[in-house]
C-alpha cells in the first residue's frame, strides 16, 4: 500500500541483502566505474552519497574525507569496496538516509547508461525493499530516463505519469472561498513596459498563508498581465507562460504539493518545468525582457526541473569532457572540471586555468568545450551534460575561435575582436559594442557591481568620475570613452573585458577566457584573476581560462590547474600540478609546467661557457657578476658544480 508520509525504515538485514545484490554487479557505479584521477571515478560516486569535503579525514596527511578517499581509492588503490562502504563510511549500520542515497545513486539516470539498465537494478532491488514496506518509485523523468526515489509504501506505478488536472483554484488579487488554494498577489513593477510580477501564496484549509515566492506571468502580445489574466482559474491557456524567479519557488511548491506539483505547474504554464512552453515563448518580448530579467530567473529556468526532482543544482556543473584536438585526431581527451559547489559562498574552486606551451591545444580545447555546451552535445559529457544558464566566451586574441560558434538554441555570448563573419572589428565597432554593454549594465542595475570590479584595476580618481553619485551608481560610458586615448592598450583591454563580462554574466554562468594576460603587465595579470573571482562569487558562477602565464597559476590552488603538454612521442597529455601552486615561487611553477628542467637552457650554457678555463669561483664571478649584486643561489650552485666536475 502506498503511504508516502511514513518515515523510511530499512532494517540491517534488508540493507545487507540489497548491498550484496548491488555489489554482485561489477559495474554498479556505472559512468563512475574505473575512472582515473582526471575522469569521473569512485570518489565522485561517493560524493553523491556523502558530503566528503565537509567530513574529516582519518589519515593525518589529508584535510578531509575527499582527499583521504582520493589517495586510497585512486592514487594508491589500497581500499577495497567492502572496506570503503562498510567500514570507512559505515553504509550498512549508519544513518538510513545515506543508505537510501546509495540505492538511489545506483539507479540514477546520471549513473546508469539508459532506462533498461535502470529498470534492471530497480527490479532486483524492489523485492528486497518491499520486505520493509519501501519501494523505489518513479519521481520524474530526466532526459527521458526514469528518476527513482526510495519511498515508504509499496504498489507505486512504474508507468510514465500523465499530467493530472490541477486540483487547486488559483485566485488573483482577491481571495475566494475554495481552500486549500493558491493566491497570486500582483506587484506594481515595470520591466521595460511589461508588468508581469506576482507573489504566490499557498492558503491551507484554515486560511493560513505560506509565501511560495515571486513568479512572473506573461501572455503573448500583452504588456500588462493583470489586465488579461482571469481573476480565478484552474489552468491558464497555452498563450500564457510563467516562471518562478528563484529556484526556491520550485522546492517550496514540491514541499507543499508533493506529486501534485507537476499538475499545478502545468496549470501555471511554467517554462522551467515544461521545455516546450519555454521554446514557444523564447522570442516573446515579455518572456525575454521581463520573465528573464533577473539573474536568478535564468538559473530557475535552467535548473528548476532538477530542483523539483530533488537534485542538488551544484552537482550539475561538474563534469568530465571528452574531445579530440586537431593535432591529435585519433586521441580522445577526458578532462575533468570540478568547480565545487558554485552556489556556496566560500568556494575556492570557481576558477580553473589551463596552461601549456603554444601549440598544445589550449585554445582549441576552450572553443570545443564552448561549442559542445552551446550545441548541447550531451554525448561529450560524463556523468551528465552540465547545466549552465549561459556561456560567456571572452578573448582579446586575434586567434580565438569563439566567434565561430552558432548557438541560437543556447544562451551563448561572444565578447572578442571578431565580427560575425570572422573578420576583425575596427575601433568604432568595438566601442559600439562596449557602449551597448554599458547600457545593459545600467538597465540591469549593475553599476555598483561594475564599480567594485573596476575598483581593482583603475585609480580611484578615474573610478569616481565614471559613475553617478547616487544609489544606482549609473555607469557614465561617455566619461569612460574620454579615457580611451589616455589609457594603455593593456588597461583599455582589461577594463573593456570587465565591462563585457559584467553586462553578460548571469547566475550559474560559465565564463571562458582565452589568454587574459595578452597586453597586460604582471600586476594587471594578478588583478584580472582577482576580478574574475569577484564576478564568479557575486553571480554564483565559474570560469575556465587558457593561459601561458605562471602568474595566473600562482594565484590558484593546484587542484584548479590543468597542464597541457606532449610527451616525448608527441602524444597529448593533460595533467594536474605535482606541487602546490598557490603563492609558489614563479621559477618553481615555470619548471613544473613547462618541463624546462629537461631542456638546454640558455643560462646553463652561459655559465658553462663562463667556467671554461677558470680555476676558481672568484674568477667566474668576476666575469659574470654585475657590480655588487649577488648571484642567485641557483647560479652559484651551478658554477660550483661545473668547477668541480671531473
Amino acid at each position: 500500500m502506498v503511504n508516502q508520509n511514513k518515515p523510511i525504515k530499512i532494517s540491517t538485514e534488508t540493507r545487507r541483502s540489497i548491498f550484496n545484490k548491488i555489489m554482485s554487479h561489477a559495474d554498479f557505479m556505472g559512468v563512475f566505474q574505473g575512472g582515473n584521477y582526471e575522469d569521473q571515478n569512485i570518489v565522485d560516486f561517493l560524493k553523491m552519497i556523502w558530503d566528503l569535503p565537509a567530513m574529516p579525514s582519518e589519515d593525518p596527511r589529508f584535510k578531509n574525507a575527499e582527499a583521504d578517499a582520493r589517495q586510497h581509492l585512486v592514487n594508491n588503490d589500497d581500499w577495497n569496496l567492502t572496506y570503503t562502504f562498510e567500514q570507512r563510511f559505515n553504509l550498512l549500520a549508519g544513518d538510513v538516509k545515506y543508505f537510501v542515497k546509495f540505492v538511489e545513486a545506483c539507479v540514477s539516470p546520471f549513473v546508469r547508461a539508459n532506462a533498461d539498465e535502470i529498470m534492471q537494478y530497480v527490479n532486483e532491488i524492489n523485492p528486497l525493499l518491499n520486505k520493509d514496506n519501501c519501494e523505489l518509485a518513479i519521481e520524474d523523468y530526466i532526459d527521458d530516463n526514469p528518476h527513482f526515489l526510495v519511498k515508504s509504501g509499496t504498489g507505486f506505478t512504474f508507468e510514465r505519469k500523465n499530467i493530472e488536472s490541477n486540483m487547486f483554484t488559483i485566485y488573483v488579487d482577491k481571495l475566494g472561498d475554495d481552500k486549500p488554494c493558491f493566491f497570486l498577489d500582483s506587484i506594481v513593477w515595470d520591466d521595460y513596459g511589461h508588468k508581469t510580477s506576482f507573489q504566490l501564496y499557498y492558503v491551507n484549509q484554515d486560511g493560513n498563508k505560506s509565501n511560495v515566492g515571486k513568479v512572473k506571468i506573461c501572455k503573448k502580445n500583452e504588456n500588462k498581465t493583470l489586465d488579461v489574466i482571469p481573476k480565478s482559474f484552474m489552468s491558464l491557456d497555452l498563450d500564457y507562460c510563467s516562471l518562478g524567479q528563484e529556484t526556491s519557488y520550485y522546492s517550496k511548491i514540491k514541499r507543499i504539493l508533493g506529486e501534485d506539483a507537476i499538475a499545478f505547474l502545468y496549470a501555471m504554464k511554467d517554462a522551467a518545468i515544461f521545455s516546450r512552453i519555454s521554446d514557444d515563448f523564447i522570442n516573446d518580448s515579455g518572456f525575454r525582457h521581463s520573465l528573464l530579467r533577473d539573474n536568478s530567473a535564468d538559473t530557475a529556468l535552467n535548473i528548476g526541473r532538477y530542483v523539483l526532482a530533488g537534485f542538488d543544482p551544484d552537482d550539475r556543473v561538474n563534469f568530465t569532457y571528452k574531445t579530440r584536438l586537431a593535432y591529435a585526431p585519433n586521441f580522445e581527451f577526458n578532462i575533468k572540471f570540478d568547480f565545487g559547489k558554485i552556489n556556496k559562498e566560500d568556494n575556492f574552486n570557481r576558477v580553473i586555468a589551463i596552461i601549456g606551451e603554444n601549440g598544445v591545444g589550449k585554445t582549441s580545447l576552450l572553443s570545443n568545450l564552448a561549442k559542445s555546451i552551446a550545441k548541447q552535445q550531451k554525448d561529450c559529457f560524463q556523468p551528465h551534460y552540465p547545466i549552465f544558464t549561459k556561456v560567456v566566451a571572452a578573448s582579446y586574441s586575434v586567434f580565438d575561435r569563439f566567434y565561430d560558434i552558432d548557438a541560437r538554441a543556447f544562451n551563448f555570448e561572444y565578447c572578442g575582436m571578431h565580427n560575425n563573419e570572422g573578420g576583425l572589428m575596427n575601433l568604432e565597432q568595438l566601442k559600439a559594442r562596449h557602449k551597448r554593454n554599458a547600457e545593459t549594465i545600467n538597465a540591469l542595475n549593475r553599476g555598483l557591481n561594475l564599480k567594485n570590479f573596476l575598483g581593482k584595476v583603475l585609480p580611484n580618481d578615474m573610478l569616481e568620475s565614471l559613475f553617478e553619485e547616487n544609489l544606482e551608481n549609473k555607469f557614465k560610458y561617455d566619461a569612460y570613452e574620454d579615457y580611451y586615448g589616455k589609457m594603455s592598450s593593456g588597461q583599455t583591454m582589461l577594463t573593456n573585458l570587465i565591462i563585457d563580462i559584467t553586462a553578460n554574466v548571469r547566475s550559474n554562468c560559465l565564463i571562458m577566457i582565452d589568454e587574459p594576460e595578452v597586453h597586460l603587465h604582471p600586476n594587471a595579470i594578478t588583478q584580472i584573476i582577482n576580478v574574475v573571482n569577484l564576478v564568479c562569487e557575486r553571480f554564483s558562477s565559474c570560469c575556465i581560462m587558457a593561459t601561458h602565464s605562471p602568474l595566473v597559476i600562482q594565484s590558484l590552488l593546484s587542484r584548479n590547474v590543468l597542464i597541457m603538454e606532449r610527451d616525448i612521442d608527441g602524444m597529448p597529455i593533460v595533467r594536474q600540478m605535482r606541487i602546490e601552486s598557490l603563492g609558489e615561487n614563479l621559477t618553481t611553477i615555470n619548471e613544473e609546467i613547462f618541463s624546462n628542467g629537461q631542456r638546454d637552457k640558455y643560462y646553463r650554457r652561459l655559465i658553462e661557457k663562463a667556467v671554461e678555463g677558470k680555476r676558481n669561483m672568484d674568477q667566474v664571478l668576476l666575469e659574470l657578476q654585475n657590480g655588487d649584486l649577488p648571484m642567485s643561489l641557483t647560479s652559484y650552485m651551478l658554477i660550483d658544480k661545473y668547477l668541480n666536475h671531473d
